[in-house]
Formats: C-alpha cells, sequence, structure tokens
C-alpha cells in the first residue's frame, strides 16, 4: 500500500509499505479521508516525533489521526466489513478514576493508543483499545 511519510516541511514521500496485519478483536479499515490533528502543525511537537521516527524506524512519520472509512475485514465479532466508520487515534479507557469523574483527557492511556500506522495511508490497523473506545459507525 501507498503512505505518505512526512520528513521534514518540504521533504513529504509516499512510499510503499506492507498492508498491517490485524490481530483477535482488531479491524482493518481502507481510509477515505483523514485530517491532521492541530498538534501535526506544530513544528515543536512533529519534530521529535519525525526524529524519533526516523531513528527507530529509517522512515519519516505517518500523520493523520482523523480518520472516516470503511471496513474491510474484521476479526471482532462487534464490527462487519463493509461497514463505514469514523476512527479515534487516541482513546481513554473509559475504567480509570480519572475517565469515571469525566476527565478522560489525562488518562494514562489516551496518550498510548495508536493507530497503525497513520490516517495518510491506504489502510490502517485499529487496535482492540480503538475498536472498544474508538470506532463509530457511519451511514452509508
Amino acid at each position: 500500500m501507498k503512505a505518505a511519510f512526512y520528513y521534514n516541511n518540504d521533504d513529504i514521500r509516499i512510499e510503499e509499505i506492507p498492508v498491517p496485519k490485524i490481530n483477535e478483536s482488531e479491524v482493518l479499515v481502507k481510509v477515505h479521508a483523514s485530517g491532521i490533528c492541530g498538534s501535526d502543525v506544530m513544528w515543536e511537537y512533529r519534530k521529535k516525533k519525525t526524529e524519533d521516527s526516523i531513528r527507530n524506524t529509517g522512515r519519516g512519520l505517518i500523520l493523520g489521526h482523523e480518520i472516516a472509512g470503511e471496513i474491510i475485514e474484521s476479526k471482532n465479532k462487534n464490527w462487519k466489513n463493509g461497514t463505514h466508520v469514523a476512527v479515534a487515534h487516541h482513546v481513554p479507557c473509559e475504567n480509570c478514576s480519572y475517565c469515571k469523574d469525566g476527565h478522560e483527557t489525562t488518562c494514562e492511556q489516551l496518550r498510548t493508543t495508536n493507530v497503525d500506522p497513520g490516517g495518510f495511508a491506504e489502510f490502517i490497523r485499529v487496535p482492540v483499545a480503538n475498536v472498544q473506545n474508538g470506532l463509530h459507525p457511519l451511514p452509508n
């Protein structure tokens, strides 16, 4: 599949990478649209993440995490192939004391969840936590 890798403001490359493989209770979504978060346009935020990605993978960063698409493979009994969905990139656990008190933005899980690899790819793997708390059906 193709994905857009950000290396710096003057270097965005369309590169081929494998379609993610999904695990039990996960789904694979064909991306129809993706936006960029406000934090992704802040150079200070992007710079460290991009440098870490290049150091760890040899490639830039795949941005985009306000995603809409269609489930094309599901290993989750609650979600069927062909369902159009909005996918949240970061999701709270909904079980910790912060979440139960209505302060989901302070939940530890919120900072650790991601889709794989990012919205500016043709397909994304939606991990279990995101399937449970961040997958939302859309009308056809």
